[in-house]
């Protein structure tokens, strides 16, 4: 056996920090029986962190539930992890034997039978020691984790960076853990192993690492791969053996390879593969990819990576992105627009990676039709399963180095700590076709802007030398981006580079077609059915609280809510004062989370648009903005904050409304001046049919009038396809309705935008609104237009865990909506309720499995079209005979 995995019957402790322990005081310590929060705490499913473990046992409880950490005494304490296990044939080897770690937190020392083997000082390195001594029989191993809160205390920095950099930022810590802007309040300080420990041997030798890098011949007819692997052990012992390279399909066909005697520390293998499949963004095509296998040692040919072999896999694919201007690109050929969100740590108590919790991401990542999700600079370390999954799914990754709002120190030591991560990461993940881009951090620049204006920016060094130094080094195809934002003028200036929006707090020029939203944010709470878990109902709403905004009373949510909040949230929110006053708790969320929607719904359409429709006419008009990143994707614990993912990975209304405004072919209404109805494609294809523009009057519940207009849009076209001044003037009360049908009849997509602010309108209380199940769907129908129809699931108490594919959504008289379950539930009762109608429809919901299961439920979105609202009426083959829709 040349691997072990250290997995089984580890051992976690608490000390006392701020002593310097003899690792045979540890190893006694240990053998202390020890009561309550001084016990040694048997770690069930290794890795996992101080909180997981002390979860697991009740010491504490899960601070992500409320959003208040009350258990500030771990950070106190340094905590140590013990091992116990035989060494078997390691003892003795031929070889050297190593000792590696793939996630610990910052301040660990690592002891093997009492003997210190290695010091980990870089919460975003892996870390390989050599070891000696490996008994055959008992070993010990020891990783003692330093009190984080103490050693950051206890930084000394020179005089010229005080005032300016945080002690945090001067060591490599996660530094989320230190603050309270995504967490719960106080800040949760993480703090142990990650990532998995294994022990090897070399006999004769190991892969000391594996590059690859794929590129696609000029004419795209033949795909390339330069695979680098270097070895551990000694040349003269393993001068001769065998490195086998090959390339399999999805299929598992071998299509490249080949087989060589090692003759030098380090080999570099090119394989060629004839017509490859090409690897596209999931909105685009199918994201083709091919498994890059590698051998080597005397077993690299019969046994395949048993035996006498070591063995590496990546997957990998073949596409070429270019960047044809600014933050445009380009991908084999064709025009490529952003869509997506950032991604932060799913977790606040942990950076253990758990692919149940990400596979619920993805999912929803698939559902909001995004095509690019941002691993942000403060966010955490994602091992290789999870660019794995980006790469079959088809979903781009911008890649952030792990810097953040802050200035950094530039000593030599800081930026050779920097420089390793650099390298460690553009080596190990270069391979993956979903990366787009490497980025250096997270408004490192803006920080210069905001904080210190005309002064230094410490950390520029970092960002604009080491940084690109090391991508230029080790992947110089990809394209490198200095900080999120940076461009233009200003860091954070739109009309350049990327951008984000701040416009909540900042008049921003040219804030109204940015080249690129790396982050646009606003602040709303989670839906009803977590707030309820995270607060007690005398919080949600206190006796005598009113809900109305005044001179004396500005905040739109009672103080008892600040508790759950971080960042100053109630000054984030999005248009509020469109929406009625609450007089419930209920109310309240709908407000807010209905206030997000809409920023979304406007800010978003118009970013897809690109441009105004006055200018439609202006010779050469392209779109102005290539991308739009919202910030953020998934709350990582239940506080009310930005992301439109709860801590409980449920979606809420502002999710849906980025998922219909994500649409790759996108029917919207731009309402100013003067209004159009605008088509979007961003298929990848052309797309053409015929539009049906009408009024809808919804208190008399009747279309006023109609017109349709033929359609043809090219892949990364937008244009308005008609103006609607045709109707002249028009009651506010009407909603301007378009719907666009395929030449077969198919609806593509539709909108339908109120011409007034929600407080002034006067939606239906009676909708007639009824839901029942046809096979495995949902179908919903209303007899009067329903405002905000949601959808809600409970299985014997259990309201969690439903998934719809899609919800929060207005209903048109006489239309169905046909709606897919794709939670984790295969029964129960399914509620339909619009936001001003009491009444509500009811269906008990049984699976049939008459198409493919609920659960699990990749890939089921069709990657080029949006699912659509089907009218109560047969499709028509002929669009230019389409009738109205039925019951308008």
């Amino acid at each position: 056996m040349k691997k072990i995995n250290l997995r089984e019957g580890w051992l976690l402790k608490r000390f006392p920090a701020g002593t310097e322990y003899r690792p045979e005081e540890l190893e006694a310590a240990f053998g202390a029986p020890g009561s309550g929060k001084d016990r040694s705490f048997s770690v069930r499913d290794f890795p996992e962190q101080v909180h997981d473990v002390l979860l697991d046992y009740g010491v504490i409880e899960n601070p992500n539930e409320t959003g208040i950490n009350r258990d500030l005494w771990i950070d106190e304490y340094d905590w140590v992890y013990r091992l116990e296990f035989t060494g078997g044939t390691f003892a003795g080897a031929g070889g050297s034997v190593y000792l590696n770690l793939k996630g610990t937190d910052t301040f660990a020392s690592v002891y093997l039978n009492g003997t210190l083997v290695g010091t980990c000082c870089d919460a975003f390195l892996d870390y390989r020691f050599p070891v000696e001594g490996v008994k055959a029989e008992e070993n010990v191993l020891l990783i003692w984790f330093r009190s984080a809160k103490e050693k950051v205390n206890g930084v000394r920095l020179p005089e010229r960076y005080e005032g300016r950099v945080p002690t945090i930022s001067a060591v490599r810590a996660f530094r989320s853990g230190f603050h309270e802007y995504c967490g719960p309040v106080p800040s949760l300080i993480r703090c142990g192993i990650y990532g998995d420990v294994t022990l090897a041997r070399e006999d004769p030798l190991l892969f000391d690492e594996v590059t690859a890098d794929s590129r696609l011949s000029e004419d795209g007819e033949t795909g390339m791969v330069a695979v680098t692997a270097s070895f551990l052990g000694a040349l003269e012992k393993y001068r001769g053996e065998l490195l086998r390279a090959r390339i399999l399909d999805g299929d598992g066909c071998v299509r490249a390879e080949e087989i060589r005697p090692i003759t030098k520390r380090s080999e570099t293998v090119e394989l060629m593969v004839p017509h490859p499949k090409l690897w596209w963004p999931r909105t685009m095509g199918e994201p083709a990819v091919y498994r890059l296998e590698l051998t080597c040692g005397s077993g690299a040919v019969d046994s395949c990576g048993s035996g006498m072999a070591d063995s590496v896999e990546k997957v990998i694919g073949f596409r070429r992105i270019s960047m044809v201007g600014d933050m445009d690109f380009q991908i084999n050929g064709k025009p490529l627009k952003l869509w997506g969100a950032n991604l932060v740590h799913p977790d606040t108590r942990s950076n253990r990676y758990r692919p149940a919790v990400m596979e619920r991401l993805f999912n929803l990542a698939e559902l909001g039709n995004f095509n690019i999700l941002r691993v942000w600079g403060e966010s955490e370390r994602y091992p290789e399963a999870f660019y794995e999954e980006c790469d079959r799914r088809g979903i781009l990754i911008w890649q952030d180095f792990y810097l953040c709002y802050s200035a950094y120190p530039e000593e030599p030591e800081f930026l050779e700590l920097c420089r390793r991560e650099a390298e460690q990461m553009t080596r190990r993940l270069k391979s993956h076709p979903s990366i787009l881009l490497w980025c250096g951090g997270n408004e490192t620049l803006l920080w210069r802007d905001y904080d210190n204006p005309g002064g230094p920016c410490f950390g520029e060094e970092i960002v604009c030398r080491v940084l690109p130094q090391v991508c230029a080094e080790q992947d110089p195809d990809r394209y490198y981006h200095p900080s999120s934002p940076c461009g233009g003028d200003f860091a954070n200036d739109p009309s350049a580079g990327d951008t984000h929006g701040y416009t909540h707090l900042w008049f921003v020029p040219g804030r109204e077609f940015p080249v690129f939203l790396s982050e646009n944010c606003r602040v709303s709470t989670p839906s009803m059915k977590s707030m309820r878990r995270m607060m007690k109902p005398e919080e949600l709403w206190p006796p005598g609280y009113t809900g109305c905004v005044s001179r004396r009373q500005r905040k739109e949510w009672p103080e008892s809510w600040e508790l759950h909040n971080t960042n100053q949230g109630v000054i984030k929110l999005g248009p509020v004062e469109h929406y009625y006053d609450a007089e419930t708790a209920e109310e309240l969320v709908y407000r807010i989370g209905a206030a997000h929607a809409e920023y979304i719904h406007g800010q978003v359409c118009r970013f897809r648009r690109g441009f105004r429709g006055d200018e439609a006419s202006s010779t050469g008009t392209v779109r102005r903005t290539n991308g739009h990143i919202l910030w953020k994707f998934n709350n990582n614990s239940n506080i009310i904050s930005y992301g439109i993912v709860d801590y409980y990975q449920e979606p809420y209304y502002p999710y849906y409304e980025l998922k219909r405004c994500y649409s790759p072919f996108l029917v919207s209404c731009e309402l100013g001046d003067h209004g159009y109805i605008w088509v979007t494609n961003d298929t990848g294809c052309a797309v053409s049919g015929r539009l049906e523009i009408f009024l809808f009057d919804i208190v008399k519940n009747e279309r006023q009038a109609v017109f349709y207009e033929n359609f043809q849009a090219e892949p990364d076209e937008s244009k308005p396809v008609c103006t609607i001044d045709r109707f002249g003037q028009f009651k506010k009360t009407n909603l301007v309705c378009a719907v666009a049908y395929s030449v077969e009849g198919k609806i593509l997509g539709m909108c339908a935008e109120p011409c007034e602010i929600e407080r002034r309108m006067e939606y239906p209380e009676h909708t007639g609104l009824q839901i029942k199940q046809e096979g495995d769907d949902l179908v919903v129908t209303a007899s009067r237009f329903a405002r905000c129809v949601e959808l809600t699931g409970d299985e014997d108490g259990d309201e969690f865990g439903w998934l719809f594919e899609d919800n929060y959504f207005d209903l048109l008289p006489g239309m169905k909506k046909r709606i897919r379950v794709l939670g984790r539930h295969e029964r129960g009762t399914v509620k339909a309720k619009a936001i001003y109608d009491d009444d509500e429809g009811k269906t008990e919901y049984q699976l049939l499995m008459s198409s493919t299961s609920n659960v699990g439920y990749n890939r089921l979105i069709d990657s080029s079209l949006p699912a659509s609202d089907m009218p109560d009426r047969p499709l028509q083959t002929e669009y230019y005979i389409l009738p109205s829709i039925a019951g308008l």
